[in-house]
């Protein structure tokens, strides 16, 4: 086995992060709001991630994906496939930047349903998603208000959530 096939611990910690995010993403019932520096497409675009945000999506009329992004440039650069299914369904998606003073978080950040929320790139020690509705609604309520003020991305703009 040579090095270049052997799984390096941060592959790991992403596929482990992505497995954890796809399961939160299969039980929420109406709303994922996620704030993200750049929407790594290592771990948002993983498959996995995909399928749940896909059947997530297409479950009920009033499922509801926001996303915060602070940073668009690898997104333009790049592209990602959890946008490339956003655009698939944009009267239930949405994608904005937010204004300088919202982006205090440190690190990414999705809530569910304002009952559990999960800091998936977060490695030392890795994280569980939490399900506190006490704490969910406080980070919820806050993404919220971000969301309101946030700029419509000019490059993502046909999204309506």
């Amino acid at each position: 086995m040579t090095d270049a096939a052997s799984p390096s611990p941060a592959r790991d910690a992403l596929a482990a992060a992505a497995g954890r995010l796809a399961d939160l993403i299969g039980r929420a019932r109406s709303e994922v709001r996620i704030y993200a520096y750049d929407l790594d497409a290592r771990l948002y675009a993983a498959e996995p991630v995909l399928e749940a945000a896909r059947a997530f999506l297409l479950r009920s009329p009033s499922s509801r994906l926001a996303v915060l992004l602070r940073d668009e440039t690898r997104l333009r650069l790049e592209g990602n496939r959890l946008v490339d299914l956003m655009q698939r369904l944009p009267s239930r998606t949405g994608l904005r930047v937010p204004r300088p003073e919202d982006t205090d978080l440190a690190e990414d950040l999705v809530v569910v349903d304002g009952h559990t929320y999960y800091y998936p790139l977060r490695r030392d020690p890795p994280a569980e998603p939490v399900e506190s509705r006490r704490d969910a609604v406080v980070l919820a309520k806050r993404l919220a208000e971000a969301w309101e003020f946030a700029e419509v991305s000019m490059e993502f703009r046909h999204f309506t959530v």
